[in-house]
């Protein structure tokens, strides 16, 4: 089976945001359990939930460390180039521990209790990934499959955040896919009001599960989309204060300005400036002082048009 981002969302509840923020982040993320068909699976289905970024799959797409740090480099110096996020599955978990010391962006299947190219998987051994993906990551995920409706993450260091844009898109989704589909289906019953067909026809006519897999779709890709549209906007501005700071401007720019000025709403100014540097690998928190961010002040808006 896959896992759509309605499955996921329905089945982690409260953690899906916190699951969606270090993906977004590019925090390693391990996916342990038993079943490797399932671990398998359930780390391909954590790639969609970065669907502005390229999908790689390590020792098909690459099989050397030098190979993705090249895709990064390339990243560094071309803020066009697709963002990537990489699936190590199973059956390649030991050349990947062999072979590769980084794993930002990574969806990292563990399979328990199994014995992969001579490595007999254990506890002991998701522990000893755990330090060696730690040896040169900030955070390390690590998402529980026990079984196909079991699925429990944690971060193996707390960080402070209250993810309010994970949240807010989670509850756009929910709201705009309950009124589409409330829509769909008085549309639907107007059509078979007066006809001559069963309870049974109606109820299959009725029922639109896939399209509600569909429409949850479309809209945490809208959403998701529009965070990381606004980030950029954001990298725009941020960089052009950062060169005005260089030149000797001292005026500043608030949070609120900031937001005003990229058209977004929501979400902690620090949970922002992380995500940027995650995409972007540009590192603004020396823009950030106290809540405000030096800059050009109301020069800002002319920068839009405005």
């Amino acid at each position: 089976m896959t896992y759509s981002i309605l499955h996921m969302i329905e089945l982690m509840d409260e953690q899906f945001p916190l699951l969606l923020h270090s993906v977004l982040e590019r925090i390693p993320v391990i996916v342990a359990g038993e079943d490797i068909e399932l671990v398998d699976d359930v780390a391909e289905s954590l790639t969609t939930l970065s669907p502005h970024r390229h999908k790689l799959v390590f020792w098909r797409d690459f099989t050397s460390e030098s190979e993705i740090l090249s895709v990064w480099e390339e990243e560094k110096h071309d803020y066009e180039v697709s963002r990537t996020v990489v699936c190590g599955l199973s059956g390649n978990l030991r050349l990947a521990l062999d072979r590769i010391t980084r794993y930002t962006g990574w969806m990292l299947a563990i399979p328990l209790g199994s014995t992969v190219l001579g490595i007999e998987v254990n506890e002991k051994t998701l522990e000893d990934v755990i330090s060696h993906i730690l040896r040169n990551s900030s955070n390390c995920g690590i998402l529980r499959v026990d079984s196909p409706s079991s699925i429990n993450f944690t971060l193996v260091k707390p960080i402070e955040s209250n993810y309010n844009v994970e949240k807010k898109i989670v509850s756009k989704i929910l709201v705009r896919k309950r009124q589409s589909l409330e829509r769909i289906r008085r549309l639907l019953t107007k059509s078979l009001r007066g006809m001559n067909v069963s309870e049974h026809i109606i109820s299959a006519v009725l029922k639109l599960d896939d399209e509600s897999e569909k429409l949850t779709q479309d809209v945490f890709e809208e959403e998701v989309n529009n965070y990381v549209h606004a980030a950029r906007r954001a990298v725009t501005l941020l960089s052009r204060i950062r060169l005005a700071r260089e030149l000797g401007a001292s005026t500043t720019l608030t949070e609120r300005n900031l937001y005003e000025a990229i058209g977004w709403e929501g979400g902690e100014l620090p949970d922002l400036i992380r995500f940027i540097k995650a995409e972007w690998h540009e590192d603004f928190s020396d823009c950030v002082k106290l809540g405000t961010i030096s800059g050009l002040g109301a020069w800002v808006d002319s920068m839009w048009g405005t």
